[in-house]
C-alpha cells in the first residue's frame, strides 16, 4: 500500500476526462455530492451501483458500463479522475458537512484503470481496515 500527500496547491488537471465516479449512492446522495462537486467546478460525474461491479474503471470513464454483476460490492465510494488535489481536498472536507460519512475515496491511477469497480472497492475497503488497525496492505488484482 502506498500513500501520497495530495498537493493542495495543485490547481490544474492533466489531460483527459475530469470527473468523479459515484459508487452506490442513492438518488438524494448523488444530487448532494453532485451539487457540492459542481460548486467546485466538477460537473462531470459517472454514477454506478453494485450491479455495475464487473465494469473496468477505464470503461466506466468512457461510458461503457456493464450491468451484469449479481453480487457486486455495495460500499459507497467517490473515485476522482483527473481532478486537481486542491479540489479533491475541498470535496473530502465538505463531505462531512453534508453528513456523508463512511465514504471510501480514491483517485484513478494507471493501475486502478485496469481494475473492475468491484476490485477497486474491495481494495479500498481492505485499505481502510488496514489503516484503522495499523497494518500494511498489498493490493489484490
Amino acid at each position: 500500500m502506498s500513500f501520497e500527500l495530495l498537493d493542495t496547491k495543485e490547481t490544474k488537471a492533466n489531460e483527459g476526462r475530469s470527473c468523479i465516479i459515484l459508487c452506490n449512492f442513492n438518488a438524494k446522495e448523488v444530487k448532494t455530492v453532485g451539487n457540492l462537486a459542481g460548486m467546485l467546478g466538477i460537473r462531470d460525474k459517472v454514477v454506478v451501483n453494485y450491479k455495475n461491479g464487473n465494469t473496468l474503471v477505464k470503461d466506466a470513464l468512457e461510458g461503457n458500463i456493464l450491468n451484469d454483476a449479481e453480487d457486486g460490492i455495495k460500499h459507497r465510494a467517490i473515485i476522482f479522475n483527473n481532478i486537481p488535489g486542491a479540489k479533491i481536498g475541498l470535496v473530502i472536507e465538505n463531505l462531512k458537512k453534508f453528513r456523508l460519512n463512511n465514504v471510501l475515496k480514491a483517485t484513478v491511477t494507471e493501475t486502478s484503470r485496469e481494475w473492475t469497480i468491484n476490485v477497486l472497492l474491495n481494495n479500498l475497503a481492505a485499505e481502510k481496515i488496514a489503516m484503522q488497525s495499523g497494518k500494511s496492505y498489498d493490493h489484490e488484482e
